[in-house]
């Protein structure tokens, strides 16, 4: 290449390196630029990468060329910021009404609370990527930007795993989202009534309703429930105790189960059963209650009237009954889950008495014609189906009769310590129940208590 040529091509590179332009100048003296020239130009000018060598051939056949491109690097990729997969929906997602198999459409399941476990996994972090480095036209590397990472959105009562890739509940609730963060509350706050707008609630921690369970609805949670307002209508079963401001009525059907203590204003025309205490203010009417523990109608009128009330160790209030004879049963003194188990294994056992005496009639009417060797062989074939039948029902009777005696002798009786005690009036009509003796009240008594003495129900004066 002479010097007169190499004056004539020029090469210049972009600002990011990333591009060479040739431009060749016209000739005053009629020389012709060669492939050789172009690529001493290019080396000249340290060019090694991305050149476009299937370009230089067209290129001396121009007398003048002008910032052609000529080589071309290979631009870095960047990295990829972290990205956040939430596994929650934190209340965005859709309320849609379950689908029942036969086709219909049940608008009490509504999906309104989500549920989460301890050790669910709440959110994911997708990792930042390193990106790919390019090349400029020199040859040189050219390293890329790496993603921006993310924090996990870590709130309360949740913790990130090993890996620092995963968000984990770490107790059983409600996800909660708030100021970017992921929290898990075990308590469940409903700002209004469960109606339509909620649906059927079914809750692994704590619910706080402020306002009313509206008719025909379902709540259950495994601890607490507490109830702004009142509770219509409804089947409630809580792990732990149910508190309501106001009262709890129901109708046939309905049922209220609570593993704790229940405290409300007032109880009418319900199903309750609860394994601790039961404290009202005003009164239990027409109701079947049964309680693990004491019941205890605070007023000075409050009232226990009408229906079945049963408790393990004691019953206050200030009146009993119904100046109208309404039928009221109260028991105390004895478990009333246990003994409801007892009678029905009593009720099983003399099932299959009756049914064993009857195979027992049949097998000897065989028998009664000769010597079982002797006997025809249908009757043989019968007689032996009649012992199997028979082998059976007594180990169906004796599993039973086990079951009982473990039973009675599990049943807790506090009978000595038993008590009913009724600070106002006891009206005609009310049964009373300790342990196995009952009393029925003939004429009106005031002020009184009941015990279980020696065998007998008897009241005193408080």
């Amino acid at each position: 290449m002479n010097g007169s040529n190499l004056e004539r091509i020029k090469i210049k590179v972009s600002p990011d390196k990333l591009k060479a332009f040739i431009s060749i100048s016209p000739s005053e003296g009629g020389e012709v630029i060669t492939e050789e020239d172009v690529r001493k130009a290019l080396d000249h000018a340290r060019i090694k990468f991305g050149i476009k060598e299937e370009i230089i051939p067209s290129i001396v056949t121009f007398s003048s060329i002008e910032d052609m491109l000529i080589a071309e690097g290979i631009p870095p990729e960047n990295g990829e910021d972290a990205k956040i997969r939430y596994l929650v929906s934190l209340g965005r997602k859709e309320l849609i009404p379950k689908e029942n198999p036969d086709g219909t459409v049940d608008f009490r399941e509504i999906g309104f609370v989500e549920n989460v476990k301890k050790g669910d996994i709440l959110a994911e972090k997708i990792p930042p990527t390193e990106g790919k480095p390019g090349t400029n036209v020199y040859g040189e590397s050219i390293p890329p930007k790496k993603g921006r990472d993310l924090r996990l959105p870590k709130g309360k009562n949740t913790e990130i795993s090993e890996d620092g890739l995963k968000l984990i509940a770490s107790i059983s609730g409600v996800p909660i989202g708030s100021e970017g963060n992921i929290s898990v509350s075990p308590i469940l706050e409903i700002q209004r009534d469960i109606d339509f707008s909620t649906g059927n609630i079914d809750f692994v921690g704590s619910v706080l309703v402020k306002g009313t369970i509206r008719s025909h609805f379902k709540v259950k949670c495994e601890n607490n429930l507490e109830i702004w307002e009142d509770i219509e209508n409804a089947d409630i079963e809580v792990g732990g105790n149910l508190i309501v401001r106001r009262g709890i009525y129901g109708e046939y059907g309905k049922k209220i189960i609570v593993g704790g203590n229940l405290i409300a204003r007032f109880i009418r025309n319900v199903e309750i059963e609860v394994r601790g205490d039961i404290i009202v203010e005003q009164g239990i009417i027409d109701s079947n209650v049964k309680c693990g523990g004491s019941i205890k109608v605070t007023s000075n009128k409050g009232v226990i009237s009408g229906g079945n009330i049963w408790a393990l160790k004691s019953i206050y209030t200030s009146h009993l009954g119904s100046p109208y004879g309404t039928r009221t049963v109260v028991v105390v003194g004895k478990d009333p889950w246990k003994s409801e188990e007892l009678d029905k294994f009593i009720a099983e056992r003399e099932d299959i008495r009756k049914k064993l005496e009857e195979i027992n009639t049949n097998i000897k009417y065989i028998a009664g014609y000769g010597r079982e060797d002797n006997l025809p062989e249908a009757r043989r074939i019968q007689l032996n189906k009649l012992k199997e039948i028979q082998r059976l029902l007594l180990e169906q009777f004796n599993l039973r009769d086990v079951r009982i005696k473990e039973l009675n002798d599990k049943m807790l009786y506090l009978v000595k310590e038993a008590r009913i005690q009724v600070a106002g009036k006891v009206y005609p009509g009310v049964r009373i129940l300790i342990g196995d003796e009952s009393y029925t009240i003939d004429d009106e008594l005031q002020r009184v208590y009941f015990i279980c003495d020696e065998g007998r129900v008897e009241f005193r004066s408080i």
